[in-house]
């Protein structure tokens, strides 16, 4: 017997609601901020790369501990929130990439016990059809056969 019901754990309403909510009020956080990147603008402008981010980092702490040898054209100011907004954004896009996964890992469950029921069910169908006179079974498979297309060829053992 195939394993299945792995997915034993489901959402509650009320964490549905809350998930829900929750990711309402962070778009809703963001909607200012967003800019809506065109894949060119965001080809252009996403060049930085871990050297850049690395340049980015010694600049700034040159710039704590030697500041009389800062740049006097730029605004340094902008400078610090334009990193602490960097940080801030890499650190809930860590979350996001983990809380994405669970998700993934929990869909991925739940569509294999889906899936697995499906074809036990579509099976059951099957069989009731073949070996009962109950009505109903013949109609169902017939609406299903478009999920198990025949493709006419049949797998021949070489020969050796």
């Amino acid at each position: 017997m195939p394993i299945h019901n792995l997915g034993k754990k489901h959402f509650t309403e009320e964490q549905k609601t809350a998930i829900n909510t929750a990711l309402t009020h962070l778009f809703e956080l963001t909607n200012e901020l967003a800019i809506n990147l065109t894949p060119k603008e965001r080809s252009r402008y996403g060049k930085v790369g871990e050297k850049g981010k690395l340049l980015i980092d010694k600049i700034r702490s040159l710039k704590e501990s030697q500041p009389e040898l800062t740049s006097p054209e730029i605004d340094w100011d902008e400078f610090e929130k334009d990193y602490q907004d960097r940080q801030f954004s890499s650190s809930v896009l860590s979350k996001i990439e983990s809380l994405q996964m669970r998700m993934l890992s929990i869909k991925i469950l739940h569509d294999y016990d889906n899936n697995k029921d499906a074809l036990l069910d579509y099976q059951h169908a099957k069989h009731k059809n073949r070996f009962s006179n109950q009505t109903g079974y013949a109609n169902k498979i017939e609406s299903l056969k478009n999920f198990f297309p025949k493709t006419g060829k049949t797998k021949k053992k070489e020969i050796q």
